[in-house]
């Protein structure tokens, strides 16, 4: 009974990151005249089918049963995409600008080189010094992309609330669009919550509780309300797109290095 349960939980998780991503390209068709949230649905859409087939992969060779070492290296590296692709998105939504060919790169060198050490580790049976980069290389990476985002987040939120709204500033921004457009910023930082705490937390877990499945079970079911938020947030930014868009370039003029 658990087993099935374990495993009905992270096929229903998997097919619904699926059906979201189906979602986010199918309506991306509509932004395509603003750029960055057309692209930031793209990554976002990538970063669903990732961990969707992460969790059928688990589901179906059982390998927090079977391969404790495998499930977490397997774990850590669609957890390590998703953080770096919910940086490249979210992050570029308050700051267009952010997502230079350099971040890019840098980016990429370290996931790169963190997927390597995992699987390393996998090679060598968890009995080898690959096993300290691995994590290290996952936590450091992701510790970094948080604070990027939270600066990123309070100085184009104090721009913003700088910004006059209605008599004197442009028609397209008034004192309710100003607050619609606070209140999606505010969504992105509760989800950037919710990642690192069900990301951090769930490699915790499992590697504290290797050959058990039960509190992966839990983890997996509380990861479906974070992904279906996740979808919520990106998509009602949309309904200001426009607006965000444009306060967005204004306010990247002031917060940009």
């Amino acid at each position: 009974m658990e087993l099935q349960l374990y495993q009905t939980v992270l096929y229903l998780a998997g097919g619904i990151n699926v059906m979201i991503a189906f979602v986010l390209l199918h309506n991306n068709y509509w932004y395509r005249n603003y750029d960055v949230y057309h692209r930031a649905r793209q990554f976002m859409a990538l970063n669903y089918i990732i961990f969707g087939i992460g969790f059928c992969i688990h589901a179906y060779f059982q390998l927090r049963l079977t391969h404790p070492v495998v499930a977490s290296a397997l774990s850590v590296s669609y957890f390590h995409s998703g953080g770096v692709l919910f940086g490249w998105s979210h992050t570029s939504l308050m700051r267009p600008g952010y997502l230079t060919r350099k971040v890019v790169v840098r980016d990429l060198f370290v996931l790169a080189f963190g997927i390597t050490c995992y699987w390393l580790t996998v090679m060598c049976k968890g009995e080898c010094h690959f096993i300290r980069w691995s994590f290290g290389v996952f936590f450091a990476h992701a510790v970094y992309i948080t604070y990027i985002f939270y600066s990123t987040y309070n100085s184009v939120r104090r721009s913003f609330e700088q910004m006059p709204a209605d008599d004197g500033a442009p028609r397209w921004w008034t004192t309710e669009t100003k607050r619609k457009v606070l209140a999606r910023h505010n969504s992105f930082v509760i989800g950037c919550h919710l990642i690192v705490l069900f990301g951090i937390g769930s490699i915790i877990v499992t590697a504290c509780f290797q050959h058990d499945i039960w509190p992966y079970t839990i983890l997996m079911a509380m990861g479906i309300g974070v992904f279906c938020f996740l979808f919520y947030s990106l998509a009602e930014y949309g309904n200001t797109i426009e607006s965000a868009t444009n306060a967005a370039e204004d306010a990247g003029k002031t917060t940009e290095n």
